[in-house]
């Protein structure tokens, strides 16, 4: 999936993480990847979301919508932050723990 980014964060985000932004775009584009709502760090004018998702491993990534137009003229998804998923992020993303008695829920189910 195409994506965005700020250069200055991706740089700091791979001196921090050693993982570039770009990988958001795959983490998008994993069907089985589950998200949540980021309602405190969300805004009346930026909706921010957080996505579980596999990009070669199991990835937690904040994004929003409130980016650049695509080719296309819809908006194209703004990759705000990319770390390796901790252990309970694993068991969501894998299904060892019931989605239903959290807020995240599976994009594709």
């Amino acid at each position: 999936m195409d994506v965005s980014w700020d250069s200055s964060k991706n740089q700091a985000n791979i001196n921090k993480r050693h993982l570039p932004l770009s990988l958001g775009g795959l983490v998008l584009d994993d069907k089985m990847r589950i998200e949540r709502y980021d309602e405190e760090h969300s805004t009346p004018e930026q909706d921010r979301w957080q996505t579980i998702g596999m990009a070669g491993k199991v990835l937690f990534m904040v994004y929003t919508e409130a980016s650049p137009i695509d080719n296309n003229g819809g908006e194209m998804p703004h990759i705000i932050s990319v770390r390796l998923a901790d252990t309970e992020e694993k068991r969501l993303y894998h299904g060892e723990r019931n989605l239903q008695e959290t807020d995240w829920y599976r994009v594709n189910p």
